[in-house]
């Protein structure tokens, strides 16, 4: 989306009550409809399942907008978690609200339908990428999606301030979490990136770009 139909979208949901929420708090269960749209104003969550005691984190970055929209469109209960992974601020809109809205400018409504579509097929080729490729095909991957979902450009680096620990990211890629430190570890030897606690600066993108995709 452009700056300036973000800038919008941001003006419309700011009419709307915001909910704060602590870090681990539950914002949504399986079982619970979507009838409100949401649009975070601060911090991270994450997307998971559960299989018995198993979780897996579902390889999306941006979902409170894009899910909230199209499960309200389908009416149909969700089968995940919502968890928030550091504290948020989520404005909370109601459904038709926010339709009547984006109705009434056609130029806003093709700019979120184009981030839909956009977030779903680079969601396909990651997943294309993290199914099938290796190790360091899928660290470079989650890596790479979570650059262009979050990362700042500073200089000629790319910082990007999501926590990104070792078990979150082996969680959305299905590897252990031993394997991830090890191909994390050997991204930073190789100059592609640097860690600093849970964050980290891709140092040289084409490297990584090179390194996510399958032989």
């Amino acid at each position: 989306m452009t700056k300036n139909t973000i800038t919008q979208l941001k003006k419309f949901f700011a009419k709307f009550p915001s909910i704060k929420y602590p870090k681990g708090a539950l914002i949504h269960k399986p079982g619970d409809k979507f009838t409100n749209i949401y649009y975070a104003k601060s911090g991270y969550v994450r997307i998971f399942i559960k299989n018995g005691s198993q979780e897996t984190t579902l390889n999306i970055f941006r979902p409170l907008f894009m899910v909230s929209l199209v499960q309200s469109s389908s009416n149909h209960p969700s089968n995940f978690y919502i968890e928030a992974i550091t504290p948020c601020e989520i404005y909370v809109a109601p459904a038709n609200e926010y339709q009547k809205y984006v109705d009434s400018d056609s130029k806003l409504s093709k700019q979120v339908n184009s981030f839909l579509f956009n977030s779903v097929l680079q969601l396909l080729n990651n997943q294309t990428n993290i199914i099938a490729g290796n190790a360091t095909n899928k660290v470079a991957t989650i890596l790479l999606q979570l650059a262009f979902d979050y990362g700042q450009m500073k200089e000629h680096s790319i910082y990007v301030p999501f926590p990104a620990t070792h078990r979150m990211l082996a969680t959305l890629i299905g590897l252990t979490r031993e394997t991830t430190s090890v191909q994390m570890s050997k991204l930073q030897k190789l100059g592609v990136i640097s860690t600093k606690r849970a964050s980290f600066t891709v140092l040289n993108l084409d490297k990584l770009k090179k390194m996510s995709q399958l032989d």
